[in-house]
């Protein structure tokens, strides 16, 4: 290290400033090789953690103003689901249902001249976890008057009873002008898993 710095001041001032130019210049690449870039890397990634942090409080604070929405929709499928499990029976339950009918029409003073289940569908309508969705005929030949078959229908609807009414006839009975004749299929849903 003496001989070294014996040479050191044996040069001229102007050589002297050079080399401790250069000795800067190689100390700050150093540094910003071995140190700086390894900073500016973690700060790097930093920053993108920051962005993301920052677009997931966004959408948060978004998801929090939806909240009341989501938990109205999610009780609006609840109900929805729940509705349409009350439309679907097994195979079993169509005597159920076939009483079910008559007691109703019976209620509301609704005279049923036909009540004819007819052959479950052959093909499924629906696949599904649960199982095999089926659609069955349910022939109706009833005689009433409007306000009786009125809430006859409402009544068989709210009960969940029928998906589907079809092939629907009305006529005025030719005994009774005050009474009509009807005649309709109704489709239920029968699961078979």
């Amino acid at each position: 290290m003496n001989p070294a710095l014996e040479k050191l001041k044996e040069l001229e001032v102007k050589y002297l400033y050079m080399i401790l130019a250069g000795m800067i210049a190689l100390f700050a690449l150093v540094d910003f090789v071995l140190v700086m870039r390894v900073q500016l890397g973690l700060v790097r990634s930093l920053d993108a953690k920051i962005v993301q942090l920052d677009k997931d409080i966004t959408d948060l604070s978004t998801n929090k103003q939806r909240l009341v929405q989501f938990k109205t929709q999610l009780e609006l499928a609840r109900m929805a689901r729940k509705n349409f499990e009350a439309m679907v029976h097994r195979k079993d339950e169509v005597p159920v249902v076939l009483r079910s009918i008559s007691s109703i029409a019976n209620e509301y003073g609704v005279k049923i001249d036909q009540l004819t289940p007819q052959p479950i569908s052959v093909a499924p309508l629906v696949v599904s976890e649960d199982g095999k969705y089926y659609s069955m005929n349910i022939s109706v030949r009833i005689s009433s008057g409007f306000h009786q078959f009125g809430r006859f229908l409402n009544r068989l609807e709210r009960d969940r009873l029928f998906w589907q009414l079809d092939e629907f006839e009305i006529a005025t009975d030719t005994k009774d002008i005050q009474r009509q004749e009807v005649k309709m299929n109704m489709k239920i849903l029968i699961l078979e898993k």
